[in-house]
This record gives C-alpha cells, sequence and structure tokens, in this order.
C-alpha cells in the first residue's frame, strides 16, 4: 500500500512488540485508520528470530495492519528524522507528521521529537487506557499486560501501577 489515510494511526514497533508481548495485538485493529511503515515491518521480522511473540505481530502486520510505503515528502522528512531516531521510529513520525496522524511509540526519543513537532502521540499505555475505557479490557487485564511487559519485556514505565494512568 502506497500513502497512509489522513489522520492515521501510525504504529511503531514498540507498540507491536508490547501488544505481541502479552498475545493481544489483535486489539489494536479496532485503531481508527491504522497503518504501519515499511521499516517497522523490517524490525519485527528482525526481531522474530529472538522473541518468537514477535510473530503475533507479524501475523497481523499486512493483513490486518496494512504496511504503507512513505510518499516522498515523508521519505525527505524522514532522511532528517534519521539523524536523531532509528529507522522505524523516523518512518512512523514522519509518516505520521505527513499524514496528519498519530504515531504511537513507546520510544522515549520519538516521542520527544514528535511533541518538538507538534505530532500527536500515544503509547502501549495510553492505548490501554483507552481500551479500559472503551470497555474492551478491564483494569485488571490492563494491570497483568503492563505488569509482564515491566517484568518480561523490560518496559520502562512511569509507574508500576495501572491505577494511576486511570485517575484524572
Amino acid at each position: 500500500m502506497t500513502g497512509p489515510p489522513t489522520n492515521a494511526t501510525v504504529l511503531n514497533t514498540t507498540v507491536l512488540s508490547n501488544f505481541a508481548q502479552v498475545d493481544h495485538v489483535e486489539s489494536l485493529l479496532d485503531l481508527p485508520r491504522l497503518v504501519t511503515v515499511d521499516a517497522v515491518q523490517e524490525e519485527l521480522k528482525a526481531g522474530a528470530g529472538t522473541h518468537l511473540y514477535i510473530e503475533h505481530a507479524l501475523a497481523v502486520v499486512g493483513e490486518g495492519i496494512p504496511v504503507i510505503t512513505p510518499s516522498a515528502s515523508a521519505e525527505k522528512l524522514e532522511e532528517q528524522l534519521l539523524e536523531s531516531l532509528d529507522p522505524g521510529e523516523a518512518q512512523a513520525l514522519a509518516v505520521a507528521e505527513i499524514a496528519d496522524g498519530m504515531v504511537v511509540t513507546d520510544d522515549g526519543d520519538a516521542r520527544t521529537t514528535a511533541e518538538e513537532r507538534g505530532v500527536n502521540l500515544t503509547g502501549s499505555i495510553g492505548l490501554l487506557v483507552r481500551f479500559v475505557e472503551d470497555g474492551h479490557i478491564s483494569a485488571e487485564t490492563a494491570d497483568s499486560y503492563l505488569e509482564r511487559w515491566i517484568d518480561e519485556a523490560g518496559f520502562r514505565s512511569p509507574a508500576r501501577d495501572f491505577e494511576v494512568f486511570l485517575e484524572d
């Protein structure tokens, strides 16, 4: 597929990996105008050999989650972003910016860059909050996912207790 939809939700490797790790990638399919990019698909393929759960993500990438090729303008922006970001983050952020969309990443540098550039963003925890608020999963399930991400995958979270993220 070439070109994302306007206001695309662009998934990065970290989020796909996290949801694959808890065998819940299918929940991502309900996100609006969902896509990922070539560089993310390549990163997932590279990681599947050492992290078998990534196969869960690869199973839906391309079928349920379209993989797009960046436009010429996104490629130009991606080149600039590659000075400070890894390929998956740079490409996902470039596509999200050009599509006036949202990048979904947990990478700290990519999040900082998105904020600086005025690109909408969220991450794995933000998605868990959304899924709880929409009634797709319970807060207890979200808490167990967060705990597994921290304990099994080395996820860095500002809090260990998911309930903190539900408080407004």
